[in-house]
């Protein structure tokens, strides 16, 4: 089956844009479904919507008070927006791709486009340069038309180009549409019903029509977000799936990654990198990411910019070293990023990471305003412990909200040293919507939930406990990531079968690695 990636992979990236197309190529989809809009002065760029207003943002990061057409605009006058800040702040600065240069790019990389029916809302005019624009590139690039007619037009301007339809499908027009395009160059889409899908006109797949199509064409089934549909898509007989990235291609790997690991380089490790990538080896993971400390309250006076910078260049020795037996991963643990972010910032420049780690250690509240591993919880009143874990959710909303972070890290940490130190007993349902919100951000920004085993001994449980990554499961998430927080390497990948165990309980299919900040699927673990 084909995996084809709507707007590319455009629930962990902003949609339309080359971060998306990027992902979908280097998570191993095979098409990527696309819109193209043109601007004044007949420059072809990928944009879902007739105005920019949804996607772009000024360069300040705020909303356009006003509502802007694509077409009443120039390319150049496009630029000054910024089209990727909007979904999150790892994003800050993207533009609006031109379309010749997505041609290029599918060309380059050999990855296919399928361009969506709005195309066919084109002036004459602009039909005919845009057809012009796509002659050189036929062998990746294909239209999709929800009109019959269009469909017949553009089918013979392009004589060996595969054709996608979308509109209403019936015996009769499936056997117009087999008189213009052999069954090799046609794939006809059908829509599958659910939430994603319930503003469409056309019918749904069912087993009756899945079958009429197959008569005449591939099958297409759009949009999916969930293993339950995809298996419902397969058993139609699907021939291509469309999703905006919750479900990936398969792939024969099988390995272990552990993305939340501490070197000499944390204040509070002395472990040789190498130390922890033999300590991983031995425990049967060959990939893990080194995610050393920058809490920037400390790291303001420490200046500790060098240490990373080295650790950097060790990792890259130790991949050559180790080049057939590990993948060695270059991260950053960014602490209270939000407190002073131009060194959060700064640090975010230093090397290109891997993946960027985010948490809080640090709470504004009150005079408790230093490390929690320090605080003495039990000379607090109940109320304060309270209010304490409280001002927590609210700090790491703030952190989700402003620091560009792939992966946020051990969500409920205070309770290690709440209830797990210090044995007090915190309900932690009280703060169920904030919990609930900060869950909703980081799927609506694609950023991953971090599984900790770190507590596992110390709480018999993980951070955040199963509870509230059922809750993540429900509400649509899915990128899962493990972490040990070892910082020593007996600690490498500790307790991560129980893990395994726990999630796959739950129902989820994979766990995920970061590599180039773009999350990937490991396959056959759960």
């Amino acid at each position: 089956m084909i995996f084809q990636a709507h707007r590319g992979v455009c629930c962990e990236n902003p949609e339309n844009t080359m971060p998306a197309f990027v992902a979908a190529l280097e998570q191993g989809y095979q098409i990527i479904e696309l819109d193209v809009s043109v601007t004044r002065d007949l420059k072809f760029v990928t944009l879902h919507d007739n105005t920019i207003n949804r996607t772009a943002r000024l360069d300040s990061g705020e909303s356009l008070s006003d509502t802007v057409s694509i077409g009443d605009m120039t390319y150049q006058e496009v630029l000054a927006y910024d089209f990727g800040v909007w979904f999150s702040k790892k994003f800050k600065g993207t533009k609006i791709p031109l379309f010749e240069d997505v041609l290029k790019f599918a060309k380059q990389n050999g990855i296919k486009l399928k361009i969506d029916n709005k195309y066919q809302r084109f002036s004459c005019e602009q039909k005919n340069v845009f057809f012009d624009l796509l002659k050189p590139y036929t062998d990746v690039a294909c239209l999709t038309c929800s009109d019959i007619e269009e469909l017949c037009r553009a089918a013979a301007f392009f004589p060996d180009m595969h054709f996608h339809y979308d509109g209403p499908v019936s015996l009769e027009i499936l056997e117009k549409l087999a008189t213009v395009l052999p069954k090799e160059r046609l794939t006809v889409w059908l829509p599958h019903k659910n939430p994603s899908t319930s503003w469409v006109k056309v019918e749904f797949a069912s087993e009756e029509r899945a079958q009429l199509v197959k008569k005449f064409a591939s099958l297409g089934i759009w949009i999916l977000s969930q293993h339950d549909q995809l298996e419902e898509a397969e058993a139609l007989g699907a021939d291509m799936i469309e999703t905006a990235g919750q479900l990936k291609p398969s792939t024969d790997k099988r390995f272990m990654a552990d993305m939340h690991t501490h070197s000499e380089v944390s204040h509070d490790s002395v472990c040789k990198i190498e130390e922890m990538l033999q300590a991983q080896l031995a425990r049967g993971t060959n990939i893990f990411a080194v995610t050393d400390h920058f809490d920037t309250v400390a790291q303001k006076k420490l200046a500790a910019y060098a240490p990373i910078e080295a650790a950097h260049q060790t990792i890259k020795q130790l991949n050559r070293a180790y080049e057939d037996r590990a993948l060695v991963l270059s991260g950053i643990e960014i602490g209270e990023g939000f407190w002073y972010p131009e060194v959060a910032e700064k640090a975010l420049t230093l090397v290109d990471y891997d993946v960027v780690v985010g948490s809080v250690h640090l709470v504004q509240y009150k005079d408790l305003t230093y490390a929690y591993s320090r605080i003495p919880f039990s000379d607090l009143m109940k109320e304060t412990v309270i209010e304490y874990v409280d001002a927590y959710f609210d700090d790491i909303l703030t952190m989700i909200d402003t620091v560009d972070i792939d992966i946020l890290a051990h969500l409920t940490c205070p309770l290690r040293y709440i209830v797990g130190k210090y044995k007090i007993e915190l309900d932690i349902s009280r703060y169920a919507e904030k919990i609930k919100s900060i869950l909703r951000k980081i799927i609506q920004k694609g950023i991953a939930l971090e599984v900790n085993t770190s507590s596992f001994g110390m709480l018999h449980g993980f951070m955040p406990p199963t509870d509230i990554l059922a809750k993540y499961y429900a509400m649509g998430g899915y990128l899962i990531t493990l972490g040990s927080d070892a910082h020593c390497p007996e600690n490498a990948s500790l307790d991560f079968d129980e893990a395994m165990q726990a999630i796959k309980a739950i129902g989820f299919k994979n766990i995920y690695y970061y590599k180039k900040r773009i999350p990937c699927q490991i396959k056959g673990n759960l």
